[in-house]
């Protein structure tokens, strides 16, 4: 039996040479596949991180009228209380015009009703009630 050995090293070679391009075209492909992975992972966190910069725009944006709810009701409150006080100051003055205009026991302690609800916090501490009529 007459062996060739150059045709056995060609042979030899040619098949080291075509497993050695197997196993790269298959790794190729594998990091391939964990690319596109990768990419997809990247594209979710992108979406989600998204989504919540969203959800937290919206809760500020909600959590913004809500304050302003509650400041205009506050402002509505107060200029209520404004408006109480006010009044009350203008009864006082009233019944003290009356009063020095004409002196009778009537006047006098109408006037000393008006005067006190005026001096008085417009709204009692333990109470909302506005204090408009002596209460």
């Amino acid at each position: 039996m007459n062996i060739n050995y150059l045709k056995l090293y060609f042979c030899l070679t040619l098949t080291g040479i075509s497993i050695f391009a197997t196993m790269e075209s298959y790794y190729l492909y594998q990091a391939h596949v964990l690319a596109k992975e990768a990419q997809a992972i990247v594209n979710q966190a992108e979406r989600d991180a998204k989504a919540a910069a969203v959800r937290a725009k919206l809760q500020l944006e909600e959590s913004q009228r809500e304050m302003k709810k509650r400041q205009a009701k506050r402002a509505a409150k107060q200029q209520e209380i404004n408006n109480a006080q006010r009044t009350n100051n203008e009864i006082c003055n009233f019944w003290r015009t009356e009063f020095y205009n004409e002196s009778n026991e009537r006047n006098k302690s109408m006037m000393q009703a008006a005067c006190e609800r005026a001096s008085k916090s417009p709204v009692s501490s333990s109470t909302p009630v506005i204090n408009l009529r002596g209460n």
